[in-house]
């Protein structure tokens, strides 16, 4: 996290629950970078709901900056 903390996503509830998260790292360098999944996981009461495509979405957009 303290290396690659941009690439760890939350999806908190309004309750304060976490919902679900996605986390990430970029590797290599010039043509061999690339972005990485370590994790993602979505509770099972917040499952079927897109949640962890969503979060992988935006874990997409973070790496290609």
């Amino acid at each position: 996290l303290i290396n690659h903390g941009e690439y760890f996503q939350v999806c908190e509830h309004p309750n304060g629950e976490i919902m679900g998260y996605v986390m990430g790292k970029a590797e290599g360098e010039n043509e061999y970078w690339h972005g990485h999944v370590t994790a993602v996981t979505v509770a099972p009461t917040y499952r079927r709901l897109h949640l962890a495509a969503r979060m992988m979405h935006a874990l997409e957009e973070i790496s290609e900056l």
